[in-house]
């Protein structure tokens, strides 16, 4: 196919440069419109400039950058060559025509937007197909969710920690906020080691009563299972040699946990073979007291460095128990890994989420219990997405039209400047001093608990606060009010609301004045 890239001067570098790394079966042509920026370019004037240098039949397609507004088909009209709109990037031509018929491309919509939402569209029909797999595959069911025994789809449960502590308006928050990011079943955490079963029941009954989601307790006391229970949970965690006996005959229709531990012996099994030893045991002493409903859960370590037990043997002991026993559902908690290494969460649980899936584990637990976890139970969720998708592809979890990456892209766009005749002036990185603005100082914090940004004006308009999602409308406001009387303090607005913006975004803590992002450097060790 013969394929002419109209672009401006500023732009031709990469224009250029993506033509040479795209498909050989394309034979490209690269030409330059009389202007810096395509962008600016009207279909009008593009139909102006190509009549009488192009004819039809020089060209099989026309593509146009994805920047410019308006539709193409004048040009078509004019020049009798069929004229698309590709990515408003240059950079991402080759990969457009590697994986996209470009006879489907669109004289309205850029290439790249295009792409992206059939891409997705593609997506969701794998995860409906998924989904709609699951009822004639073996599964178990939890409240009104059914749980494949082997995934995908993996189910998420999100954990509300410390539920004891909380307040009825604050519990119903925290769980209504983990329905909403995509929680599959919603999992509830009491005090560690201390029974507390009129709490259990009353938050139990409590979520019930306002939410139809399916309802896990996570919980080793027996009182308290028992609570769980005649208050209507969906699913128990977690079932040992030492409770078994006391709480059998009341979860014998629900889901239940299985895990390595014998409490009577204070005895938690850590190496590969102590987990299956134990697992096994606690399984069959299960089924005599006719509890046949089993999830295991071999109960993934934190990594340690220093001796036996970390993350790669307990994932040694999910590979062989999924070998040995594949009629049985398997649970991983991820948080024993993400909460013990000050590393991003978004990578750690997307990434145990993959291996999770690749070891036939139909149920994954998050807890967002630090700061640095928040948001965990989005990632553990598109990152399940993500898995389902490139099982029913049959590729790597790759440009499946959802993606986790929230801090980098997969490619780099440069913006070509026009600085020919251009003064360069290189400007020290100093900080500035400016006298403070006799209209009023402002202080910007970030709710992230109510998700917006707050920003306190106190001066010659009285005193103000204003709440927002964007920098630009709390701007917008404080410019309606006349806040301002600084073109210094402006600027200081503009950035330092722009920082709260993203702050809001990501998750971040806001500082006013310090930097959002501090880049971390390796320890320098002389050799």
């Amino acid at each position: 196919m013969k394929i002419l890239l109209l672009t401006g001067r500023l732009a031709e570098p990469k224009v250029r440069d993506a033509a040479r790394a795209c498909p050989s079966s394309y034979d490209l042509e690269v030409l330059v419109m009389p202007l810096d920026v395509a962008a600016l370019a009207t279909p009008r004037s593009i139909a102006s400039f190509l009549k009488g240098r192009i004819h039809p039949g020089d060209y099989d397609l026309i593509m146009v950058s994805g920047a410019v507004e308006g539709s193409l088909k004048i040009v078509e009209e004019v020049v009798g060559v069929r004229t698309v709109k590709g990515p408003k990037h240059a950079v991402d031509i080759p990969l457009l025509l590697s994986v996209s018929d470009p006879q489907r491309f669109s004289s309205d919509v850029p290439a790249d937007l295009l792409l992206e939402r059939e891409m997705r569209e593609s997506a969701k029909r794998m995860l409906l197909e998924a989904e709609a797999s699951v009822s004639s595959r073996p599964h178990i069911t939890v409240g009104g969710s059914l749980v494949p025994v082997e995934p995908p789809p993996i189910r998420v449960i999100s954990e509300v920690t410390g539920v004891h502590l909380l307040a009825e308006d604050e519990l119903l928050k925290a769980v209504g906020r983990r329905i909403d990011e995509g929680a599959d079943i919603i999992g509830l955490g009491f005090e560690a080691g201390a029974a507390n079963p009129e709490k259990v029941e009353a938050a139990v009954r409590l979520v019930k009563r306002e939410y139809d989601s399916p309802l896990a307790l996570d919980s080793i006391i027996p009182s308290e299972i028992v609570a769980g229970v005649d208050a209507g949970v969906d699913m128990i965690m977690s079932l040992e040699a030492g409770n078994m006996s006391k709480v059998a005959s009341k979860v014998q229709g629900l889901p239940v946990v299985v895990i390595p531990y014998d409490s009577r012996r204070g005895f938690f099994a850590r190496t590969v073979e102590d987990k299956l030893r134990l697992l096994e045991a606690n399984i069959e002493r299960a089924y005599r007291m006719n509890v046949r409903n089993i999830v295991v859960d071999p109960v993934l370590a934190p990594v340690n460095l220093g001796g036996a037990g970390g993350t790669f043997e307990s994932l040694t002991a999910y590979r062989l128990f999924k070998q040995r026993r594949p009629e049985i559902p398997m649970l991983m908690g991820l948080c024993n890994v993400a909460e013990f290494m000050d590393v991003d969460s978004v990578g750690v649980n997307a990434l145990l989420t993959m291996l999770a899936a690749e070891l036939g584990v139909s149920m994954v637990l998050v807890v967002e219990k630090s700061v640095k976890a928040a948001g965990s139970t989005t990632e553990a969720v598109i990152a399940s997405q993500m898995a389902t998708i490139a099982w029913k592809r049959k590729t790597p979890p790759k440009d499946l039209g959802l993606s986790l990456l929230l801090l980098k892209d997969k490619r780099r766009v440069d913006m070509p400047l026009d600085v020919e005749g251009a003064e360069v002036v290189e400007v020290k990185d100093k900080p500035a001093r400016y006298p403070p603005d006799p209209s009023g100082v402002f202080t910007i914090r970030v709710n992230h608990e109510e998700k917006v940004i707050e920003v306190l004006y106190k001066g010659v308009k009285g005193k103000t606060l204003m709440k927002g999602k964007t920098a630009s409308s709390i701007y917008g406001e404080i410019l309606r009010r006349g806040m301002v009387s600084m073109l210094s303090h402006a600027f200081y607005l503009g950035v330092e609301l722009g920082k709260a913006e993203e702050a809001l975004r990501t998750g971040k803590s806001y500082i006013q004045e310090e930097s959002l992002f501090k880049p971390e450097k390796p320890i320098n060790i002389p050799r």
